[in-house]
């Protein structure tokens, strides 16, 4: 199954909670793509809180970078090891919703 999972949200729990769901279907053999946006990014600023250190995992469970809709201003702001694990340069109309029937599911937190 191929998942798009948006984060928009200034909620640490909320954020640990969603990539928690994020490796857990990857170990299943799940192709999940991650989406952070907006309020997201107060979140990863702080470079000491559970997502900070999560999104530096993507790798272990074999997931791309993740797509941060974010000026380069505000990614100039986060810690150089989460910048390396987001992409800025995605193809925005994959998340349209004409676009977003690429993906087989589109979770939204």
């Amino acid at each position: 199954m191929k998942l798009l999972v948006k984060l928009n949200n200034d909620s640490e729990l909320i954020g640990y909670e969603t990539l928690a769901l994020a490796f857990t279907l990857a170990s299943f053999d799940h192709e999940v793509q991650l989406y952070f946006t907006g309020d997201t990014l107060a979140t990863l600023q702080d470079s000491h809180s559970r997502l900070c250190g999560m999104v530096q995992s993507l790798d272990l469970y074999d997931l791309p970078k993740a797509w941060a809709d974010f000026s380069d201003e505000a990614l100039a702001t986060l810690d150089t090891a989460v910048q390396e694990a987001l992409n800025k340069d995605f193809d925005r109309n994959a998340i349209t919703d004409k676009q977003a029937a690429d993906f087989d599911g589109v979770l939204s937190f």
